[in-house]
Formats: structure tokens, C-alpha cells, sequence
């Protein structure tokens, strides 16, 4: 891959206005590339939260202020003009409506770049008809993280299979495996108790997260005896006051959990949260990937996980993790209590999926696999 450093850019175009793991995992990819030898462009709304973390880092960052639906010709005329500024040989669009700026500009740019959709969510109904299917037949390559995910693109899409790639996202592992924060200091930092059982959740504030289903299986877990806490890490979405941070809290009250419940802002270093924790639970309606599951593998934790989604994936049932129905408390409180009252278990399942995590989701790996993948549209 080194004559294509050397000649081409890779570029990404997100008009997300959130912060979440979707943006994140757009930035520290562009990072990685950068850091690989590529010079890597970030084409986004300078009033984004992805724009201004952006702008701290490696990548070149371009304005576009346009957005899909509202003059979304006027950004694919500004995305075509940066690619030929620019020498983008490889753009990636991460939403579905910026699916079809990048049509736009490829069609403006005469074709001057392979456009690639990077997949992060679900896909809705099926995309057969003739509108998706003509929007789609642009695309150079559909890249999706897992099997469940690719497998739901061949279902509900004309795109051949030979142009649907799974590409699993990686982390930086070495900052939950061999760089790991001691547990006391850990949790010194977070302000956290120390001699307790600590299990956590890692994620925005959101009702699909589900932490409700957490915390009423504390409940549960301690009305049988065992004096378990829970720390809850994450802020609610920019821009989008649900009301349920504020429902957590009238929870916690409601049960009388107010000192064994901790609630703690998104953390810039996640991997002192959870070195803090004895066990992790993701409790979401379904995950398209779930970038925390894996740094908690990564971490040498027991995970819990939803039975829906690529979590299905990640979390091999009784050998790498546990699974529960999602939104179902009462089985999430039992597979917290078959951790505590089984730690051999426990800890032989966290071992195993440390050992998955080291295996099968470190970025370089995962920028390899994009390199391949270069390789061969350039082929």
C-alpha cells in the first residue's frame, strides 16, 4: 500500500452534528490513517462537534455547510471541489443521507474517486426499489463491521455481494490491555468506593441505551442479598433534552438506590472507567456494533450484552460474555448474579474475551483490512 500513500488522500464526509461513537470512530479512523502515512481529509459542518474535535488532531479538516435535505447539491459542488484539491482517491460516507452527496459529487468529479459507505447503523426497510437501487449502484463498496450487518444488506438491498465488505472496527488496545489504570487508582479518580462490587454501563444518555433496564436489575440483584453498585458513565446528546437523564435520577430515588448508583460524565479516557468496574453491562435495545462492549472485553471484564444486533457477534453466549433479552431486567439482574455468586466463571470468561479482543479488533488490524480494501478498488 505504500505507492498509494504516497499519490492519493483518503477523505470522509459526515454531516453529523451529534458526538457520539459514530463521529468518534470517523475521527480516530482518519487519525490512524494519518499516523499510517496517508494524508487523510475530514469534510464536515463547521458547527459539528466532529469538526471541532477534529481540528486538534492529524487530519486536514474542510468546511461544508450544507446539509443532506436542505441543499445537499450545494454540498456535493463543495465535497467535488475538495476532492480534486485535494487528490481524494478514496471517500467515505458514514449516514445514509450523505449516501447520496457522495453520489453527487462523484458524478460532478467525473468519477474521479471510489466512493465507499461505511455502515454504523441499522438499515431501515428494504432498499430495493428503484430510487436506493440507482443511488446505490454508485457506491464502490458497502463496509459493514459484522456478519449480522452484512448479511441484513444482502436481505434488504440490490448492492451485488461481492461490492459488501465486513470490516470489524478496532480500538487502540493497548490502552485496556498492557497500559490498564490500576483499579484503586481508578476509581480514586472517578470518586468511587472502593471495597465494593461495581458493575457499569458506558454510553450516552438515551432511552434505546436502556440504562432504566440496569438499574431496576440492581434493584433486583440487591433485594436477593448482594450488595452490588452501579456506576453509570455518559452525558445525555448534544442538542436533545428527552427528559431521560431525569428519569434515571427519579429512578434511582423511586428504589432507594441513591448510594450505591454513580453517575459520572463521558469520560475522554473511557479506559479509567472501566478499570474501575468488576463486571460490564450493555443493556441496549440492539447495537449495530458496540465499540464499548469490545473495550470492555479488551479490559479484562465479565460483559453482559442484549441478545439483539452485533452484539450477537461480539458476545459468544457462556463463553465470552453473557446475553440477555433486551429489556428484559430480570435476566439481566440473574446473569449479574451468576457473576457474583460464579466468580470462577466469571473470571474464565472474562479471560476468554480479553483474548478475543486481542485477537480480533485492534485498529491496526482494522486499517489493514481498509488498505486491502483500497488495494483492490484501485485495482
Amino acid at each position: 500500500m505504500n505507492t498509494l500513500t504516497k499519490d492519493y488522500a483518503i477523505g470522509s464526509h459526515c454531516s453529523s452534528m451529534s458526538w457520539g461513537g459514530l463521529e468518534m470512530n470517523v475521527l480516530r479512523f482518519l487519525v490512524w490513517m494519518n499516523q499510517r502515512g496517508w494524508r487523510t481529509f475530514l469534510y464536515a459542518h463547521p458547527s459539528s462537534m466532529l469538526y471541532k474535535n477534529a481540528v486538534h488532531t492529524e487530519a486536514n479538516v474542510r468546511a461544508v455547510k450544507s446539509r443532506p435535505r436542505l441543499a445537499g447539491v450545494l454540498g456535493a459542488i463543495r465535497v467535488a471541489d475538495y476532492i480534486r484539491e485535494d487528490n481524494v482517491r478514496f471517500l467515505t460516507v458514514h449516514q445514509s443521507p450523505d449516501i447520496l452527496t457522495g453520489v453527487e459529487a462523484k458524478l460532478l468529479s467525473r468519477k474521479s474517486f471510489r466512493l465507499i459507505y461505511s455502515q454504523h447503523m441499522h438499515i431501515g426497510g428494504t432498499k430495493r426499489d428503484i430510487f436506493h437501487s440507482m443511488e446505490y449502484r454508485h457506491l464502490d463498496a458497502w463496509v459493514t463491521p459484522v456478519q449480522w450487518l452484512a448479511d441484513r444488506v444482502r436481505e434488504k438491498t440490490n448492492i451485488p455481494p461481492e461490492k459488501i465488505h465486513i470490516i470489524p472496527r478496532g480500538i487502540e488496545l493497548e490502552r485496556f490491555t498492557r497500559n490498564r489504570p490500576d483499579k484503586a487508582k481508578a476509581r480514586q479518580r472517578l470518586d468511587l468506593p472502593q471495597d465494593v462490587l461495581l458493575a457499569g454501563v458506558v454510553g450516552r444518555l438515551d432511552l434505546k441505551k436502556c440504562q432504566d433496564t440496569a438499574i431496576k436489575a440492581l434493584a433486583k440483584v440487591r433485594r436477593a442479598g448482594h450488595p452490588l453498585h452501579l456506576l453509570i458513565v455518559g452525558d445525555q446528546t448534544l442538542s436533545e433534552n428527552t427528559g431521560y437523564a431525569e428519569y434515571l435520577r427519579q429512578l434511582v430515588s423511586e428504589l432507594d438506590l441513591q448510594d450505591v448508583v454513580h453517575f459520572r460524565s463521558h469520560q475522554r479516557q473511557p479506559e479509567y472507567a472501566y478499570a474501575a468496574l468488576d463486571m460490564f453491562v450493555l443493556a441496549s435495545q440492539s447495537e449495530t456494533y458496540g465499540m464499548v462492549t469490545i473495550e470492555a472485553m479488551a479490559s479484562g471484564l465479565p460483559v453482559i450484552g442484549t441478545d439483539d444486533g452485533g452484539t450477537i457477534d461480539l458476545i459468544n453466549h457462556e463463553k465470552n460474555g453473557l446475553r440477555f433479552t433486551p429489556m428484559h431486567d430480570d435476566e439481566l439482574a440473574s446473569a449479574m448474579t451468576r457473576y457474583i455468586t460464579e466468580p470462577d466463571f466469571a473470571q474464565g470468561v472474562a479471560r476468554q474475551a480479553e483474548q478475543d479482543a486481542l485477537a480480533k479488533y485492534s485498529h491496526t488490524c482494522q486499517c489493514e483490512a481498509w488498505e486491502r480494501l483500497f488495494d483492490r478498488l484501485s485495482g
